[in-house]
């Protein structure tokens, strides 16, 4: 039986590449987005420096869990997608922060990871980060592979989007003692 420890690092290894983030540029102009005032999703932001690595992985209409790791190789946050990747790690329209015009060039943008993905940037100027995914199918192939703490969750049979949900909040509920996620499951 897989420790705790063991059950995230075949976790992590297991996920696809989707996403590369190489940094975060603080010197270019930053930028903000177009919702309601008062809404911590505004900004102000500044650009990521990022590559698409899986485009199929990345479109594809599936519920999957994701995974924010660093270049170190700890796990950052996991999050889940009920649709597809894009919809949670989306390309957006930015508007410069001081002039309100609409910038040239669509913005990567998450929600809850983008304060974190810039604070440690700015801590750590060589940080960069993948942005990993695991399909609920996939999921369910190594719960099936794997005798681990996540065995239990075979019940859900091919509820994906419930064994996606239940393993993120195994790995928010884990958080603290083998590595620290950004994230507690369900809250942002």
């Amino acid at each position: 039986m897989l420790t705790d420890a063991q059950t995230v690092e075949m976790l992590v290894a297991s996920a696809v590449p989707v996403l590369a983030v190489q940094g975060v540029d603080f010197s270019a102009p930053s930028w903000v987005r177009k919702v309601k005032e008062g809404d911590h999703r505004k900004g102000p932001w500044h650009h990521m420096r990022w590559e698409l690595l899986s485009r199929e992985d990345w479109m594809r209409r599936a519920p999957c869990l994701y995974l924010v790791v660093g270049k170190d190789g700890r796990l950052r946050y996991a999050g889940i997608s009920r649709n597809r990747m894009k919809d949670r790690w989306r390309v957006s329209p930015a508007y410069d922060a001081v002039s309100g015009e609409r910038c040239l060039e669509k913005e990567l943008f998450h929600s809850q990871c983008q304060k974190w993905l810039e604070q440690e940037c700015r801590m750590d100027a060589g940080a960069s980060f993948e942005v990993r995914c695991l399909h609920g199918d996939v999921l369910l192939g190594l719960l099936k592979q794997y005798r681990s703490p996540l065995s239990g969750f075979l019940e859900l049979g091919d509820d994906f989007e419930g064994i996606a949900a239940a393993v993120e909040r195994w790995l928010c509920n884990r958080s603290g003692k083998t590595y620290h996620l950004w994230n507690t499951a369900m809250t942002g």
